[in-house]
């Protein structure tokens, strides 16, 4: 049984008059999609910022046209960007609201009060949002590392996602990397009749072995303990030279050697912070700042869509009861933590027991 009745916001609401927002959530990746429509539902307005120019996150970004298998309900799989596109409409049909091309910069707390909520101020490189709680959904890694050598270049032909389909179908690609990333891009250009050659820095790929050998078997390239060395062009093609003396001609160029790092940017936020630079959350995926809650691969282990989805659920659920019975969360973390007290104290007094029987 639901735990709350659909509540549809009024569709002649004047979102950009509003004087605060409900809920802001950073990034529009599986996470935060499931949180905005877990808020949309409950009646809160609720604003999704987003730093790059679709939505999607990582799913669209990364794989947009590789099939996903691993999600309930699609049991032929779903590609990223259909996934991706069917959670936007939802989104977007229970008016959700978004603004892209806008990357977060602070989070300031406020004097302004409104209904017992100190208002945060969401800051972005193209404005400012006030708002009574922030859900950070943005992914733990924010954008590729860039490769220079090929920067250079500034070639269309030179990709750090996957490209579309027709834009390497039987050509010769060249794929960077050594991870599942790269290793599964390689496979979908020989899964379309194209060449591929995948230049690996280390000495072994870091990939799945099955993959791997699922390349090798049909007909990719595979250099380790190698990298481009110079890159320029001859005619309509890439020509590359590596460090291992080799020379290659390609039509394309994918890059897949990981993401920056957004701790930095979690920094300036002023969160604690894990030993491995992600956001330190508690039971309720609250931050140790009050009123902001973070989900999915900002603060996780396991990094699956379905695990985005329903954290980005439950911290939408926290907050939208946050908002609508203010003294709910911290009663609850107070038992909460009464308890904890009471099982440490049951387990010392059990300790010291066995340790005072052997003495005997």
């Amino acid at each position: 049984m639901a735990d709350f009745k659909v509540t549809h916001l009024d569709a002649d609401l004047d979102f950009d008059s509003l004087p605060y927002w409900d809920v802001v959530i950073i990034g529009a990746g599986p996470g935060g999609l499931a949180a905005s429509l877990t808020t949309a539902h409950r009646g809160l307005t609720t604003l999704v910022i987003e730093a790059k120019d679709k939505p999607g996150g990582q799913p669209q970004f990364l794989y947009a046209d590789k099939r996903i298998v691993d999600i309930p309900g699609f049991p032929d799989g779903v590609t990223g960007e259909e996934l991706s596109e069917r959670t936007y409409r939802q989104a977007v049909d229970a008016l959700v609201q978004f603004r892209f091309h806008e990357e977060l910069k602070a989070i300031e707390e406020t004097e302004q009060v409104e209904h017992e909520d100190q208002l945060k101020e969401v800051i972005t490189n193209n404005g400012s949002y006030l708002c009574r709680k922030v859900i950070m959904a943005c992914g733990l890694l924010h954008f590729p590392r860039r490769l220079p050598v090929l920067d250079a270049l500034e070639s269309k032909k030179v990709f750090y996602k996957m490209p579309r389909i027709g834009d390497y179908e039987g050509q010769r690609v060249v794929v960077v990397g050594g991870g599942d990333s790269a290793l599964d891009a390689a496979v979908m250009v020989l899964e379309r009749g194209g060449q591929v050659d995948v230049l690996v820095r280390e000495e072994t790929p870091v990939g799945k072995a099955d993959t791997l050998q699922r390349i090798e078997e049909t007909g990719g390239g595979v250099h380790t303990s190698t990298e481009i060395e110079r890159a320029e062009f001859s005619g309509d093609q890439l020509a590359l030279k590596l460090t291992n003396g080799e020379s290659l001609l390609c039509d394309a160029a994918v890059v897949q050697i990981g993401f920056l790092s957004a701790k930095d940017t979690f920094e300036r936020l002023g969160v604690r912070l894990n030993d491995d630079g992600s956001i330190a959350i508690d039971a309720y995926y609250e931050t140790s700042r009050h009123g902001i809650f973070a989900v999915g691969d900002v603060h996780g282990d396991i990094k699956l869509i379905t695990v985005a989805w329903a954290e980005g659920i439950q911290a939408a659920i926290y907050a939208f009861k946050e908002i609508t019975s203010p003294y709910w969360l911290n009663e609850k973390r107070l038992r909460d933590h009464k308890i904890t007290m009471i099982g440490e104290k049951i387990t010392q007094a059990a300790a010291a027991q066995k340790a005072a029987t052997k003495k005997r």
